[in-house]
């Protein structure tokens, strides 16, 4: 896989996921059925207007050539994204979790493994 078409993908993905989490109520998003607090689940959903960012930066950096900083972009996604896999896992195997939360691991970790291995074969090779 090339580093644009991963980068683009990634993009959609983490932007995608910034808009379920921003508009529809976290409790259903995270797969529970909670009586949360209204200020709460408002306020659980200030995190995810970073996705927005997230998927911009990547959106931009497709085009880049190879370089320190697209090279810190690949790590920063591999690192992202297997933290997310883990902390979903974790969600999932809470009791009264969806199973389908499964589903959002092996994507996360499908797309950890694809940075980790797109990232390592296009590094870059100037010293700066």
């Amino acid at each position: 896989m090339n580093p644009k078409l991963l980068l683009t993908l990634a993009s959609i993905e983490i932007a995608l996921i910034g808009l379920l989490g921003v508009f529809i109520p976290t409790t259903s998003s995270y797969g529970f059925e909670v009586n949360m607090p209204d200020y709460f689940n408002a306020t659980a959903r200030i995190p995810f207007s970073l996705f927005f960012g997230l998927a911009v930066v990547n959106w931009f950096a497709r085009n880049a050539e190879a370089s320190k900083a697209r090279d810190a972009i690949f790590i920063g996604n591999t690192v992202g994204h297997v933290l997310w896999a883990v902390l979903v896992a974790i969600t999932a195997l809470t009791p009264g979790a969806q199973p389908a939360g499964w589903v959002a691991v092996i994507i996360f970790l499908l797309f950890a493994i694809a940075f980790f291995l797109v990232g390592r074969a296009n590094m870059s090779t100037n010293a700066s």
